[in-house]
């Protein structure tokens, strides 16, 4: 797994799109590198990355960071087995799936319920009527009773809802991410990339998951993009 100390590059697109007016929108186009995960096992606390949906890829919170509107991911091993945690910084929730996961543990071979991150699809709008809930939403869950590569709550491509605190209102936002894995002799090595993120700069307003622009929709530059209307 790649451990890069920050998410160093980025571009950000520019729609022209009346119906996003209010949404700030930066594209990752796969320049940021893996995600570090945390990793406080063995006593210790490995520093991890996070992402801040309120910022470009140049502008990402240093390692150890969690600040208000940031998602981040835990490894953690226990005797049930590793499991990849998705967390939140400061005032922030993610929208809780209603569907749960089976995964087998020791205890529970049968399965024990899980439930991860709701997935957006493009369109979808995040607001205050989403199933936002303090807490963690699990990834993925390996042992040796759920077979290689384990069993994951998410697909490939998935898209986060989130909400998060900031002068005194609410605000929405969702991320998307690309998960890997690699299949070794003594593990499962998983990574986790952020394709694209955005949030709702007008507190109380639902936040809308902009399709990833294509062709002429989309201006790649470098810095911090806003596309919303000013009231």
């Amino acid at each position: 797994m790649k451990t890069h100390p920050i998410l160093a590059a980025g571009t950000i697109s520019i729609l022209a799109c009346a119906l996003h007016a209010d949404m700030v929108y930066f594209e990752n186009n796969n320049a940021i590198e893996d995600m570090r995960f945390y990793d406080p096992n063995f006593g210790n606390t490995i520093i991890g990355q996070s992402l801040d949906i309120t910022r470009g890829a140049y502008e990402q919170p240093e390692l150890g960071e969690t600040p208000v509107g940031s998602i981040f991911f835990m490894h953690l091993n226990d005797l049930g087995g590793e499991f990849i945690w998705l967390g939140t910084g400061s005032v922030t929730r993610t929208v809780e799936s209603t569907e749960s996961v089976l995964i087998p543990v020791p205890e529970l071979p049968d399965g024990a319920t899980f439930f991860g991150p709701q997935d957006f699809s493009d369109g979808d709008a995040v607001g205050a009527d989403a199933n936002f809930i303090d807490g963690w939403r699990l990834i993925h869950g390996y042992n040796t009773l759920t077979g290689s590569p384990g069993v994951f709550t998410v697909d490939e491509f998935f898209t986060i809802g989130v909400e998060f605190e900031r002068d005194g209102g609410l605000h929405y936002g969702f991320a998307e991410f690309e998960v890997g894995y690699q299949i070794t002799e003594t593990n499962v090595e998983l990574t986790i990339l952020p394709v694209r993120w955005g949030y709702n700069d007008v507190s109380g307003e639902a936040a809308v998951v902009i399709p990833a622009p294509a062709g002429s929709l989309a201006l790649i530059g470098l810095g911090a993009l806003v596309t919303r209307r000013r009231r």
